[in-house]
């Protein structure tokens, strides 16, 4: 049974959002924690700009609750777990699931249709990957929720016009400015959305943009594919006190900037505009206070509703239909799981009995696995049936324990045919 904690931008403002944010050291010491009751046997996080989710496949034990296990495996017991689990959207079975792909697909983005989601899935995946938290559900969801974000974004309008946080991040720079040709914009980070944010200004004929990143090697690239400068990191408190506007794409742990990197900008200078849309932000909220300076945060960054409407909102139906489908895929492929484990004790004695009178009968031969494989699926196609259609009901749980009881390989061995 999946089951799922997530809090997002449509319940939750940045400075709650980011209260919840652990560091790479402490998710992976989530990863290495275990389930406390041992309800949560797979487990896995996605942490974005605009959210923190938790997945966990759980096993029905009764008296416990799976979503406390979950919130407690990620943050450990205290506190801030409790906090989540109060704060979060619960979600179980296929509304979790249903969920996951929507937020994979784009379709519960704050910018709709943003195209780094999937990008940011496959992060998460590959975090998770090779480490005890996951297994063979949660494999076989992530593999399915990034086939499903693909599908959307091949056929469907959903993602047209590479639209992300960043790029929006860049157009909010843009409007603000007199003159865009004649001003010069710092992006402060070269990862994908400080990319983003970067090629978009170009695009925008936005004068001069500079991209500072502390590995400048990186920003150096950046600078090369989209067209900009690159600066040093020594440079940068020099920039802001230059700059019309600056976007802060960063991942670091505590503010980047602070009030007394800009209330000593000179006047002549004229305003700025500071767009932070790091997670947790990486813009210390007391620069509002200085004067000629005005800070957005990812709470005050939305698209336009026209343009989103105009753009994207008829790809939406078909791209909630392709979810659908690929939710059905999944528990379908689970319904099969489940009887095949059922069925496996059956059949491995199955086919080790069928090979063995084959041979008896008709001795060696390169296609008596093939043959006694074949008569084994086709005896096993009813009961496969008939499994499938119990799906995880207490049925199911009986039969497969009886099978297991029944067909072991602690039962005694079948002796061999003799002549």
């Amino acid at each position: 049974m999946l089951i799922s904690l997530g809090l997002d931008y449509t319940h939750a403002d940045v400075e709650t959002r980011e209260s919840f944010h652990l560091s790479e050291e402490r998710v992976a010491e989530a990863y290495a924690r275990t389930s406390p009751t041992g309800t949560i046997r797979e487990f896995f996080s996605v942490n974005t700009c605009n959210r923190i989710e938790l997945y966990g496949w759980a096993t029905s034990i009764g008296g416990f609750d799976p979503h406390e296990d979950l919130a407690v495996r990620y943050f450990g017991k205290g506190e801030q777990a409790q906090r989540f689990l109060s704060k979060a959207n619960h979600r179980v079975g296929r509304q979790a699931i249903e969920h996951l792909f929507r937020v994979t697909a784009g379709l519960e983005s704050q910018i709709l249709g943003d195209i780094h989601i999937i990008g940011q899935l496959r992060t998460a995946y590959r975090d998770a990957t090779g480490t005890d938290a996951m297994g063979p559900h949660l494999h076989r969801l992530l593999d399915t929720a990034i086939r499903c974000g693909k599908s959307v974004k091949r056929d469907t309008e959903l993602m047209t016009g590479r639209s992300s946080v960043g790029s929006e991040a860049a157009t909010t720079v843009v409007r603000s400015l007199v003159d865009p040709a004649e001003a010069m914009v710092v992006v402060l980070g070269a990862g994908k959305i400080g990319s983003h944010a970067a090629e978009s200004l170009v695009k925008q004929s936005v004068g001069r943009v500079v991209v500072v990143n502390r590995t400048h090697e990186r920003g150096l690239a950046l600078a090369e594919s989209a067209g900009c400068e690159a600066a040093e990191w020594s440079a940068f408190e020099r920039l802001l006190h230059e700059a019309h506007a600056v976007i802060v794409a960063t991942g670091a742990s505590k503010p980047l900037v602070r009030p007394d990197h800009v209330d000593t900008r000179p006047a002549s200078a004229g305003p700025m505009l500071i767009v932070d849309i790091s997670m947790p932000r990486n813009v210390d909220p007391r620069v509002r206070e200085v004067e000629g300076v005005r800070l957005v945060d990812l709470d005050q960054l939305h698209p336009e509703a026209a343009c989103v409407a105009r753009a994207r909102q008829a790809a939406v139906p078909h791209a909630e239909s392709i979810v659908r489908e690929h939710a059905g895929e999944f528990l379908e492929w689970v319904s099969q799981s489940g009887a095949r484990e059922a069925l496996r004790p059956l059949r491995e004695r199955l086919l080790e009995i069928c090979l063995r009178e084959i041979e008896y009968a008709a001795g060696k031969h390169a296609n008596a696995e093939r043959a006694a494989g074949r008569i084994v699926s086709k005896l096993m196609a009813q009961p496969m049936t008939v499994l499938r259609a119990q799906g995880g009901s207490a049925e199911m749980a009986e039969l497969t324990g009886a099978l297991r009881t029944l067909f072991s390989r602690s039962d005694p061995e079948i002796p061999e045919r003799t002549s």
